[in-house]
């Protein structure tokens, strides 16, 4: 039986723990309330990039999809999309998307979204098995998939490239961690296995897919002025300290990552492309 919790407490030993539970929290909650990090408006910009790369008749896949952050703005940006279809291993989770951005129950879904709607309660290992392959146009993939043992993070990418379309985009996003001895020595108590951003970058490679891009999408105050300090440029260090004197440091260490080398970054964005020919195994 897999050990599921919401995040690792005390006690426990996360190499027996299966996956967790615990989400990123609810960025529209959040700035409704009037507070937010910069992880709050990292997940929106990232959802918000990721919307922005839907097309017309899209099959969308939200992989780990939780209280579903992505469909407020799709049905805002792009409601001519085809279906949305939201993975998630728990129940409890996907029932947030019966709420209007989490926060205000919606009383009719069919006629609130104007595309379809699609709900699988399932593990990322085996979604491949409801799920037809290569039927989905996009594929999203945020801050997932440090939640669950390396060896399921490794599936996951084999059946997202499995489900994806040809010369078709997956957006993955993950913390930016360095090779380390013991990967569950991690950032949150809500990870279990973080992956060294190189060690994930040749899993997503070895599952069939070409990298295109590599962002940086949020650092920490501290680490980033350390390392414009040390490595940065006069040019980084004009914009960034202007920028300084009016943002707001959640919305400064959302951006900047952006404009900046991403070994800066403590959260990384790797858009990856199924090439258009068959994996090899």
């Amino acid at each position: 039986m897999r050990n599921i919790v919401h995040k690792i407490e005390e006690g426990m030993n996360p190499s027996k723990v299966y996956c967790t539970t615990y989400q990123m929290r609810n960025f529209y909650a959040q700035m409704a309330d009037g507070f937010f990090s910069s992880l709050d408006i990292m997940n929106y910009i990232q959802h918000h990039a990721a919307v922005k790369r839907m097309k017309k008749g899209w099959r969308v896949l939200d992989v780990c999809c939780g209280r579903g952050l992505l469909l407020p703005l799709i049905r805002y940006y792009k409601p001519q999309i085809a279906e949305y279809v939201g993975v998630d291993i728990s129940e409890k989770n996907i029932k947030e998307q019966t709420r209007k951005s989490g926060i205000k129950k919606i009383d009719n879904m069919d006629s609130y979204y104007p595309f379809k709607v699609t709900h699988v309660v399932d593990t990322v290992e085996e979604m491949h098995k409801k799920l037809k392959p290569k039927s989905f146009d996009f594929i999203v993939y945020t801050s997932a998939i440090e939640h669950m043992q390396k060896e399921a993070g490794r599936k996951s990418l084999i059946n997202c490239y499995k489900l994806l379309k040809p010369g078709h985009e997956m957006f993955l996003s993950c913390p930016n961690t360095s090779d380390k001895q013991d990967p569950y020595d991690t950032q949150y108590a809500a990870h279990i296995y973080e992956w060294g951003l190189t060690e994930l970058k040749e899993e997503v490679q070895a599952s069939g897919f070409e990298i295109t891009e590599e962002r940086g999408l949020v650092g920490k105050v501290k680490d980033f002025e350390k390392w414009l300090q040390e490595k940065g440029s006069d040019q980084d260090k004009k914009l960034y300290y202007n920028l300084k004197e009016y943002l707001p440091s959640a919305w400064l260490m959302a951006i900047m990552p952006l404009v900046i080398p991403a070994e800066a970054s403590a959260e990384m964005l790797l858009v990856c492309k199924k090439k258009d020919k068959k994996r090899l195994l």
